[in-house]
């Protein structure tokens, strides 16, 4: 999960960012603000992975209003190499975010999704942005927040629990229904029975005839209606 913030003075482009980051294959959080004060507030009270600013942001501050946000956002000891893109149809002020804020891209306006969707690309495989994690509630109510690289496998257990198995041991939730994790999970993840969905880095090896996958000692069976596609990752693995 990602969680990224959009500041925008205009209400109308911070929905539309929204709904373009929201349909991608990530899964994203995307909040909006739309003032300069109201943003300082956001970035004290929850952990960003990426920050969309406005250049000119609200207009008593006239154009500098964005190089203010983005300042302060440097100012935070763990926001010191977070990527900054600039919204902008200011394109002479792109030169002071590069050297005051060190942001990351600009994207001028009018800009499409396209525009959008590609400097997404780039900045959410960057070495700057921290590999996905899986968050969740414990049983007890505890947050969880765990690397996608370290899950091997996910399966249902008692009572309505989706039990998460990983290289550090074995984890329990309600938060969600095995659908919303296999829609949550991406890169490196296949649904291999209505019971499983694995990782596919993880699979040691794969009895064909018997339609069982195996992760280390664990015996994992691979679903009829998954096999073909099960199989055609499997060839290219």
């Amino acid at each position: 999960m990602y969680n990224i913030l959009i500041v925008d003075d205009e209400a109308e482009q911070c929905e539309a960012l929204k709904i373009i980051l929201e349909r991608r294959k990530e899964n994203i959080v995307a909040d909006i603000c739309t003032t300069l004060e109201k943003a300082k507030i956001f970035c004290a009270g929850k952990k960003y992975d990426v920050f969309l600013l406005d250049m000119k942001l609200d207009e008593k501050d006239g154009d500098e209003g964005g190089l203010q946000l983005g300042n302060y956002i440097r100012s935070i000891i763990p926001y010191k190499y977070t990527p900054i893109i600039y919204i902008t149809s200011v394109p002479e002020k792109i030169q002071a975010a590069l050297s005051d804020t060190g942001c990351f891209r600009y994207i001028l306006k009018p800009y499409t999704a396209e525009n959008i969707n590609k400097c997404l690309d780039d900045v959410l495989h960057s070495p700057l942005v921290a590999p996905e994690t899986f968050s969740f509630q414990n049983f007890w109510g505890g947050e969880i927040r765990i690397p996608e690289r370290l899950i091997i496998y996910i399966c249902p257990g008692i009572n309505r629990r989706v039990q998460i198995y990983t290289k550090d041991g074995c984890y329990e939730t309600i938060s969600y229904t095995m659908e919303q994790v296999e829609n949550i999970l991406r890169y490196g993840f296949f649904r291999c029975h209505r019971k499983y969905i694995v990782n596919l880095k993880c699979i040691s090896e794969y009895d064909r005839s018997n339609r069982l996958l195996y992760i280390g000692d664990t015996e994992i069976p691979v679903g009829r209606k998954y096999k073909e596609a099960f199989e055609n990752i499997w060839r290219v693995l």
